[in-house]
């Protein structure tokens, strides 16, 4: 069966490019291994920027209806405990808070939205890593829940399935480490987490950081995402003990300790890993978006809105395109790459120097001194990690 975009991974940006597409009348098929809802290890703290794009979708009120919780200030601490505030006003782009949302729950509201717009949508089906192309189009084949085999074929293919993408890796660079040690991130859902209020913290340990945020409520009463990035080194010392992981990582830092006093784990642990970071090289044939495309340090809280604008990036790059009468590939993924690197490359840039010296004591003590005197220094490097998406 022919499409005119067949896009894979059904996250944030995949859903995001598939329902815009579709609502532009273009004929799209999504595929997406996985059966929504599903949960997915991220921090789970949605900028205000994102609302934007939400309206755009029309989603933002079933955000909000599905129990997001306001988020108007974020707080980065020190590993001695030493805070400093982030106003969300800082980022508001229009909106004077974030929100707290599971990926669950997020990601499920993005896939209805994309069927309700017209996308084709297949839930279980696993993809082959492999392509071919004929006749100017590429052929994907694969496999539904059941066993069945399908085979279509579109001009276009999007990759939107993740940090370890169908197509987008292949190619990679070289994995990120911290002192000779691997990176790995971990997410579990806590309750008994008391204070937070509208507040979103973030904790630096010895070797890592993680944040703390509150999520909608279940019936088991309010929940809070911890997601944290820590080495292989700290991974192996705790030995699969989780409580001995909290005390190696976030519970090492003093703010946090006293935060998780009496917090209960609640759920599943989800980990991934190792972590590379930046931009990421796709196959030929291939648009790749979201973490497929590019992987952006956690700390900076926007991997959700690096997501929404790479899906709504490459809906208009492929539009314009096919306004202008351009059907080939190789056209239209040059000028999603280009434009991707002008919007975006600064902002990768910035988010390799503090990585750099957020894991260097000297450095980071002596920018969280000179930060916490002058709160603008604070405020440009909050700036400086998130580079507004032209529309």
């Amino acid at each position: 069966m022919e499409y005119d975009v067949i896009v894979i991974g059904a996250g944030p940006s995949g859903a995001t490019a598939a329902a815009l597409l579709a609502q532009r009348q273009h004929h799209v098929l999504l595929l997406e291994k996985s059966r929504f809802p599903r949960e997915k290890l991220c921090g789970e703290f949605i900028t205000p920027e994102c609302l934007n794009f939400f309206d755009r979708l029309g989603v933002r009120e079933r955000m909000l209806d599905a129990g997001a919780k306001f988020i108007r200030r974020w707080t980065l601490y020190a590993p001695d405990g030493r805070g400093i505030d982030i106003p969300m006003e800082w980022i508001a782009d229009g909106h004077p808070h974030a929100i707290g949302l599971s990926r669950a729950r997020m990601d499920l509201i993005l896939l209805e939205r994309a069927r309700e717009s017209g996308v084709d949508i297949r839930e279980g089906f696993h993809v082959s890593s492999e392509l071919e192309c004929r006749d100017g189009l590429w052929c994907i084949e694969g496999r539904d829940s059941d066993g069945g085999h399908h085979k279509f074929s579109s001009p276009i293919i999007i990759d939107a399935s993740g940090r370890n993408g169908a197509f987008s890796s292949k190619i990679r660079q070289p994995v990120s480490r911290l002192d000779g040690s691997r990176l790995f991130g971990c997410k579990v859902h806590l309750r008994n987490v008391q204070g937070l209020g509208e507040n979103g913290e973030l904790f630096f340990f010895a070797d890592g950081y993680g944040g703390l945020s509150d999520i909608e409520e279940d019936q088991g009463g309010p929940r809070t995402n911890l997601c944290f990035l820590t080495t292989e080194a700290t991974l192996l010392q705790a030995r699969g003990d989780r409580e001995k992981l909290l005390d190696l990582t976030l519970r090492s830092n003093p703010a946090a300790g006293r935060r998780l006093s009496s917090a209960v784990i609640d759920g599943e642990w989800l980990g991934t890993g190792p972590v590379t970071f930046g931009r990421q090289y796709s196959m030929k044939g291939v648009i790749a978006i979201g973490d497929a495309g590019a992987f952006i340090d956690p700390f900076t809280g926007s991997g959700i809105l690096l997501a929404l604008t790479s899906g709504e990036l490459a809906a208009r790059v492929i539009t314009e395109g096919f306004a202008e009468g351009v059907r080939n590939f190789d056209a239209l993924s040059e000028r999603y790459r280009r434009i991707h690197g002008r919007q975006f490359g600064w902002r990768f840039r910035a988010c390799s120097s503090l990585r750099k010296l957020a894991f260097k004591p000297v450095a980071r003590n002596a920018l969280v001194a000179l930060a916490s005197r002058h709160h603008q220094i604070m405020r440009y490097i909050a700036l400086g990690t998130r580079q507004r998406f032209q529309t």
